[in-house]
């Protein structure tokens, strides 16, 4: 996460989509290097909230958790904050077309000037140059169809060149990016998988449907044990909020 090259002392820092906290743990102890700073969290689930607030209630930063959706970011003021952090997140708000625009346009609102945003993604499901990122193809097909049959919004990536035009497009500056790989292995790479889909699979009630499902899910196992893990492609980018947008 690019943002630990930055001098933090006194700053205003915005999580969008905390989910479990992955990225929240990660800001903690990087805030904590530093004097007067703060963290907002913000996902629009409160269900690990209380348990994080527990977690963090004896670290120096101070944090505040606001239940809200990334579009509107209620309860976040406009030009606020010195950061916005949104990690594997925009895919999700994207799963209602074009909402990763309007989310962008409310960064670029609470941020202040010369703020900037920090974005790690997946890139979308057909980049797969090995066999290993072609598991991790195959896991997001899955998923997908999984979601759709069950009456849900997949998920929906975009390419790193589109963000950054989107980004542009929303008022942001000195918009760049860079991509790189990383390896999870083991059959421990498709625990969320396995997790999420079982979730999937209990509202999906024809049971052809289901074995279905069930038996793509094997055969990626399969082929976990093949090529030894998973390979996952992402991309983070940066981008500053200028004067005019």
């Amino acid at each position: 996460m690019r943002i630990d090259t930055e001098d933090l002392t006194g700053k205003h820092v915005l999580e969008v989509g905390s989910g479990r906290g992955d990225t929240t743990r990660t800001l903690v102890a990087l805030l904590s290097k530093y004097s007067g700073t703060t963290l907002t969290v913000t996902d629009i689930s409160g269900t690990h909230f209380q348990q994080l607030q527990k977690e963090f209630s004896n670290q120096p930063v101070r944090i505040r958790f606001i239940q809200t959706d990334a579009c509107s970011l209620s309860g976040i003021t406009s030009d606020s904050k010195d950061y916005v952090v949104c990690n594997y997140t925009l895919c999700a708000i994207n799963a209602q077309s074009g909402q990763a625009a309007l989310a962008l346009k409310r960064f670029w609102d609470v941020l202040r000037t010369g703020g900037k945003l920090f974005v790690e993604e997946e890139f979308p499901i057909d980049k797969k140059d090995n066999p290993a990122q072609g598991i991790w193809s195959e896991k997001w097909r899955i998923l997908k169809v999984a979601t759709i049959l069950r009456g849900g919004f997949p998920y929906n990536e975009l390419q790193p060149e589109t963000l950054a035009e989107m980004c542009r497009a929303a008022g942001f500056e000195d918009i760049e990016w860079s991509a790189s790989t990383t390896f999870f292995p083991g059959a421990s790479s498709l625990d969320f998988f396995n997790t999420r889909l079982r979730r999937l699979l209990q509202d999906i009630p024809n049971p052809h449907l289901k074995q279905g499902l069930s038996e793509l899910a094997s055969e990626l196992a399969q082929k976990v044990s093949q090529t030894g893990g998973m390979e996952i492609p992402y991309y983070q980018l940066c981008a500053r909020k200028g004067i005019y947008g």
